[in-house]
C-alpha cells in the first residue's frame, strides 16, 4: 500500500469528535491533541508515523507560526507533508502586545 493509499485509509476511518468546549466563544472543537490521538490507531494498522512540527518565522513585522504535518509510510519511508501558517490578531480589546502574542 503506497503513502496515499495509506492517508486514504486513515482520513475513510477517521472519527475526531469535538470534545472541546469554549465557554467564552460558545463553541464545540477539537484540539490538535483529540485529532493526533485518534489518528495513531490508524497509522499504526497501516504501518505508518504522524509527526506535526513547528516553528516562528519573522514574515515583515509579524511572527507566523509555521506547522507542518508528516505523514511517513514505515515501510519505504515515502512521506507526504502539509504546512500551514498562524498568527496572532493585530491587537485585542484589552490587551497589550505582548499579551495579544502570549494569548
Amino acid at each position: 500500500m503506497a503513502v496515499y493509499e495509506k492517508l486514504m485509509s486513515i482520513q475513510q476511518e477517521l472519527k475526531a469528535p469535538k470534545g472541546q468546549y469554549n465557554a467564552f466563544g460558545k463553541y464545540s472543537y477539537r484540539s490538535c491533541e483529540d485529532i493526533v490521538e485518534a489518528v495513531k490507531p490508524l497509522a499504526g494498522k497501516v504501518k505508518a508515523v504522524l509527526t506535526i512540527t513547528d516553528r516562528v518565522e519573522l514574515v515583515g513585522e509579524r511572527y507566523y507560526i509555521i506547522a507542518t504535518a508528516t505523514l511517513m509510510d514505515a515501510e519505504t519511508g515515502e512521506k507526504i507533508s502539509v504546512t500551514s501558517q498562524a498568527r496572532e490578531e493585530d491587537s485585542k480589546k484589552g490587551m497589550d502586545a505582548a499579551q495579544v502574542s502570549g494569548a
